[in-house]
């Protein structure tokens, strides 16, 4: 990587590398003559040589006797990733990523506050590696793939009443998914949260991470342990798991909270505690 983003301005020599230093032109010895890179070509020079050879050491020599060395001058590094030739770190992050797609609804899922496992999990999803039906396909594990990530989670009638019963609880069911939605989970998640205030993303963006998670593992709970919960029974035990993130330091969460669980006060909390004493 660093060797491929430098060239070499030659000034007296002393900084570049004759086999390896991108001095000639941008290139260096090594990829310009293939067969002269065992640092001996010159004592080499005898008997019968190939033709690949031949070309590769009068190729050098010709481009060699095209450099001239000033002495007064200290050979310089140009950085090719900036416009001033200037190395910095910031430059060469981005040239790791030069090629690369971006992955849509990684920077929600970055920002996204929620646990470890659910954030992890939700990167799963958006790089398409849960293991359902369509990607067991992919791999030749079976031959059926109508069930993908985003169908499981914002496309099937049970997923869809989950989301509704606890969008309607905040007030915002019209963010719930179609009945017929083909949509991506990452453009659903995207688009839904651009209908919210951006006070109100942050919270939704919490709820989408622990929804998701819990809708999976009530299907990994029907395929492994064949036992199954009602809509209701989620929608309860997403709140409940609420209510317990809120109390860990999400208080962003509390909006979406039902008025009989709201939580006490931290001096409340502390009033508490002090009369569990006696």
């Amino acid at each position: 990587m660093f060797h491929a983003s430098i060239t070499v301005e030659v000034g007296n020599g002393l900084r570049s590398f004759f086999w390896i230093g991108r001095w000639i032109q941008g290139h260096s010895v090594t990829l310009l003559a293939a067969g002269l890179i065992n640092n001996g070509w010159v004592m080499d020079i005898t008997g019968a040589l190939t033709v690949q050879v031949i070309t590769d050491y009068l190729r050098i020599w010709d481009l060699i006797k095209q450099q001239a060395l000033n002495y007064k001058t200290q050979d310089r590094i140009i950085w090719k990733w900036t416009p001033d030739g200037q190395f910095t770190v910031a430059s060469a992050y981005r040239a790791f990523y030069i090629g690369q797609h971006a992955i849509p609804g990684a920077k929600i899922l970055k920002k996204t506050k929620a646990p470890g496992p659910c954030k992890f999990f939700l990167w799963l999803v958006l790089h398409d590696r849960c293991w359902t039906a369509s990607r067991r396909k992919r791999h030749g594990l079976q031959d059926d793939d109508t069930c993908t990530i985003s169908h499981l989670l914002v496309g099937c009638p049970f997923a869809l009443e989950v989301w509704y019963k606890l969008l309607r609880r905040w007030n915002q069911q019209r963010l719930t998914p179609g009945p017929n939605n083909h949509q991506d989970f990452a453009d659903w998640w995207s688009d839904s949260r651009k209908q919210l205030q951006q006070e109100s993303r942050k919270a939704f963006d919490s709820m989408v991470a622990l929804v998701s998670l819990t809708i999976w593992n009530e299907r990994n709970s029907r395929v492994f342990k064949r036992l199954c919960a009602s809509a209701d029974e989620l929608v309860d035990l997403v709140l409940d798991e609420t209510q317990l993130w809120t109390l860990a330091g999400h208080t962003h969460l509390r909006p979406l909270l039902p008025l009989a669980a709201a939580l006490p006060s931290p001096e409340d909390r502390t009033l508490g505690r002090t009369n569990s004493l006696f």
